[in-house]
């Protein structure tokens, strides 16, 4: 899955929910959609009495398979943390390929990437299978509790250089692989905590700028 066609110096893995869109919009599907085992198992993931790999279908898959346009329609109204496209021009214009990394449903991460699609490398995320009355969440990159397992994917890239940009407690486990790590909200919290170097940033101009003004190091 790594390969790429021009073995690039860098590449960047972005987390999507709270990262490249402002607010955890997939959380936000699951208590609009299933607001009754949201408000049961959303708890306990939170405190850790259960995994990601285990709540997250357990959430969707209370969800008829007929509701799923409706929220890909309402994916692709979040909108984005400001200076997305013009992190994509920067990216461009650098040759660093952006891979994205995401514990959502790949059908709507593409719903709201779908104006850049063709800017973006990669998007991994998992599967739904929506032959049926109800979502039936499926993920070959589960492991280690996690639904997507983003180390194993950033693995399979040999790079030199790995940037990470996250937000999220749970993109801990991939900014411990970083070169270079972007972070915000609960992720910078962790890695302060952790002790760990990274970037705060609030939007993407911040890492465009850095990118920009870095470039040659």
């Amino acid at each position: 899955m790594g390969n790429l066609a021009h073995a690039p110096r860098a590449i960047i893995f972005s987390d999507f929910d709270g990262t490249i869109t402002q607010e955890e919009t997939f959380s936000l599907l699951m208590r609009e959609f299933a607001p009754e085992a949201s408000s049961r198992m959303i708890p306990r993931l939170l405190s850790g009495e259960i995994t990601l790999r285990e709540g997250v279908p357990a959430v969707l898959e209370t969800i008829p398979s007929s509701a799923f346009p409706a929220m890909e329609r309402r994916m692709r109204e979040a909108p984005l943390r400001p200076g997305f496209e013009e992190f994509l021009n920067t990216l461009e214009h650098l040759g660093i390929p952006l891979v994205v990394l995401s514990g959502s449903i790949e059908p709507l991460v593409n719903a709201r990437l779908a104006p850049y699609r063709s800017r973006i490398e990669r998007i991994v995320a998992a599967k739904v299978d929506l032959s049926g009355p109800f979502l039936k969440v499926t993920s070959p990159y589960a492991d280690h509790d996690e639904l997507v397992y983003k180390p194993g994917i950033i693995y399979s890239f040999d790079v030199p250089t790995r940037i990470v940009v996250g937000d999220s407690v749970t993109d801990f486990s991939m900014a411990r692989l970083g070169s270079l790590v972007f972070a915000r909200s609960l992720l910078a919290k962790k890695l302060e905590e952790e002790g760990r170097t990274y970037i705060p940033f609030e939007t993407f101009f911040d890492i465009s700028n850095y990118l920009e003004l870095h470039k040659k190091a």
